[in-house]
């Protein structure tokens, strides 16, 4: 039977396509939707105006109904022992399909397995070497912190040191002046006494 169609209705039946299909197969043509509406037109006298695009659809589905037909026809004309013989041979055929799959799911969860081992034991080295950077780093922090309050220290003896250092430069001055003033005062007694007059015998 034609597909249920929502438009016009078809100026030509199911039938028809089928007579206008065996024309052209006879005729040694390819059934189309154009070979089809000339046959029909010129041989089973439908009328024309024809969409061929239309018919072409109905060709087509006709042409896989009917091979679809057959093969049933051929299936259904074999002894039981070649039905048999096939349905042995198709489950030989799954057996041996099933078992290669088993095999090939098998040899991917073995690699599977292994590559996860793998990349578990790259992952415990990253641990162990991300715990010893860690260390390393707050081994680090202590030396700098260590290497910090030394340098505290180390300011604060310089400005002490530096605190000393002008005071004993200050003493020093001190003590310079107090010698140059020694020096000049023994220079003038030393000048006063050379100029005192001599007492007469």
């Amino acid at each position: 039977m034609t597909e249920k169609r929502t438009g016009r209705p078809p100026k030509y039946t199911e039938a028809q396509v089928l007579k206008g299909i065996e024309l052209v197969e006879q005729a040694g043509g390819a059934p189309t939707g154009d070979t089809v509406k000339k046959t029909m037109c010129a041989q089973l006298g439908v009328p024309g105006g024809i969409n061929a695009q239309s018919l072409d659809k109905e060709v087509e589905r006709l042409l896989e109904e009917r091979q679809h037909q057959r093969r049933e026809r051929q299936v259904a004309a074999l002894p039981e022992v070649s039905r048999a013989a096939v349905k042995e041979i198709g489950a030989m055929v799954e057996t041996a399909v099933l078992h290669h799959l088993g095999q090939e799911l098998e040899g991917l969860r073995t690699i599977a397995g292994k590559r996860v081992a793998a990349q578990n034991i790259d992952l415990s080295n990253q641990r162990v070497q991300i715990r010893d950077l860690l260390s390393k780093i707050d081994h680090l922090a202590e030396e700098i912190a260590d290497l910090g309050h030394a340098k505290v220290e180390g300011e604060e003896q310089l400005t002490k040191a530096q605190a000393e250092n002008a005071a004993l430069k200050a003493r020093i001055a001190d003590l310079e002046k107090e010698q140059d003033f020694r020096s000049q005062m023994l220079a003038v007694m030393k000048e006063t006494l050379e100029q005192r007059p001599e007492v007469a015998d």
